[in-house]
């Protein structure tokens, strides 16, 4: 059971393993990164950062949908995280059970020449994420910025009405 899905540049870091994972109590956090399932260094780190007593498993996008679709895993607290939205996307695309994605830290990492827009305190989005956003909100999917759980929320209704304007 995937409890949360969470975009975050960084991955895993101190909010993503402290702030969430005491919040949600997730069994196994899922890293769902080509780049950090092929890249031993940035694995090694990840796994440094990652609380006691929570499993650490980080797979290729593909490779954690099929994770994910694994019968033996539907039982399980997942923590999923993805570097952007694009991702979880792309993910929730093809697995079923995804009810919740927070937009943690996404666009402090930015990408040269594209246009990002602020919603909170270090949560940026491009006209792409949004849109991404928005799929999964109209398909009920409960879509909201937050840094971590005891800061401000922003609902997808609000971070619609900054990208209305």
């Amino acid at each position: 059971m995937i409890i949360l899905v969470r975009a975050d540049d960084r991955l895993i870091h101190g909010m993503v393993a402290v702030s969430w994972t005491s919040a949600i109590k997730p069994e196994t956090i899922l890293v769902a990164n080509d780049e950090a399932a092929g890249d031993s260094f940035k694995a090694a780190t990840m796994k440094l950062a990652k609380p006691a007593g929570v499993k650490l498993i980080i797979k290729t996008r593909d490779d954690s949908i099929k994770a994910l679709n694994n019968p033996i895993n539907d039982r399980k607290k997942i923590f999923l995280v993805t570097e952007t939205v694009e991702d979880a996307c792309y993910i929730w695309e093809r697995v079923k059970g995804i009810t919740k994605l927070n937009i943690g830290t996404a666009g402090v990492n930015k990408k040269p020449g594209e246009d990002y827009i602020p919603t909170l305190p270090q949560v940026f989005m491009t006209q792409k994420k949004f849109e991404c956003a928005k799929k999964m909100a109209d398909a009920g999917v409960e879509v909201f910025a937050q840094i971590t759980p005891s800061q401000d929320r922003m609902n997808f209704k609000d971070i619609e009405k900054i990208f209305a304007k």
